[in-house]
């Protein structure tokens, strides 16, 4: 972890999150509830924000993504303590039991830290992927899937767990054909044998469009100019956590490269937060809004007995320390 001095002049925050997403802005929200003045630095770039729909987040299923991360930024800054602004966070160092954060030119510092970083996901290089992405193409097959229901589908990949991705694809799909663009097959004989025994094509072809009629895909043009039928791609190469504040910090990584957190959202290093899709689990909204609330709450409540920011309400007293005080004033 790198140790630095307090930048003169640099404004003090109780806690600054770093993502703007569901995730950190569920975190930010409950932070206000507890009066906790809080900064949240979105850099604008969830892995999201393309497709045209959110699926599954009770009351707000079929929503857009960028209508709900407004919803969330809307309810996130209703609270007084909460702001919220564009721009990246690009250090984070330890500065005595705090942190100094930099944003673009400038320094805040910061009791707690709350990383929402999220993850990136590896587009194949497919020319027309662009202007399907979030229509017809799509990463998740839990999320977007359902709406691939008794159709074609392409899957896009070549590691060895991609047999497996194209299989669950068979959950709605009517039929699935595996393509590598051009990239050799990863799975072993096992892995084919299971794709054969499912009726799946694996195409180890370059795709060289994806073809479509509007915004409505209508198949894969491979470059022997066969085209392989679907209405629906989905694509699984890889996932890149990002970590590298967390790295900075400290924070202890698993052999996946996400942030570890324990049951609060705490990671390894003390006043530092991690929550959404940079910890490992199910990267779905739904999960990103609960592990929000949760750390949240416990970022807000590890701050009793710690001066607030001259900006936040005065915060209530710390009850454990309280009722040890008065136990000690009784038996006196």
């Amino acid at each position: 972890m790198s140790f630095m001095s307090i930048k003169p002049g640099a404004s003090v925050e109780d806690v600054v999150v770093v993502g703007g997403g569901v995730g950190g802005l569920s975190a930010a929200m409950w932070l206000g509830r507890y009066r906790r003045a809080t900064l949240v630095v979105d850099s604008g770039d969830q892995r999201n924000r393309a497709s045209h729909q959110s699926h599954g987040y009770l009351t707000r299923d079929g929503v857009p993504p960028e209508e709900l991360l407004e919803l969330a930024h809307r309810d996130a800054i209703a609270y007084e303590a909460v702001r919220v602004e564009s721009g990246e966070v690009t250090s984070i160092g330890r500065a005595g039991n705090d942190f100094d954060v930099g944003i673009g030119d400038r320094h805040v510092m910061a009791h707690r830290i709350m990383l929402a970083t999220g993850v990136s996901d590896v587009h194949p290089d497919i020319p027309g992927f662009d202007d399907l992405y979030g229509r017809a193409v799509f990463h998740c097959s839990c999320c977007d899937g359902f709406e691939a229901r008794g159709q074609e589908v392409v899957a896009i990949g070549w590691g060895e767990h991609t047999a497996g991705y194209a299989l669950d694809l068979l959950e709605w799909g009517a039929r699935v054909t595996l393509v590598t663009n051009g990239e050799t097959f990863e799975g072993d004989d096992a892995c084919r044998v299971a794709l054969e025994r499912n009726n799946i094509g694996l195409v180890e072809e370059r795709v060289i469009e994806l073809q479509r009629d509007g915004t409505s895909m209508t198949g894969a043009r491979l470059e022997s100019g066969e085209v392989v039928s679907g209405t629906m791609a989905f694509f699984s190469i890889a996932h890149r956590p990002r970590t590298s504040l967390a790295q900075e910090l400290g924070c202890d990584i698993d052999d996946e490269g996400y942030v570890e957190v324990d049951e609060h959202g705490r990671t390894s290093v003390e006043g530092v937060y991690a929550v959404g899709d940079v910890t490992p689990g199910e990267q779905l909204v739904q999960v990103a809004a609960a592990a929000g609330a949760i750390a949240g709450i416990a970022c807000a409540m590890s701050l009793r007995g710690i001066e607030s920011a001259s900006h936040s309400p005065v915060p209530g007293p710390d009850p454990d320390e309280e009722l040890e005080t008065a136990t000690e004033v009784l038996g006196n």
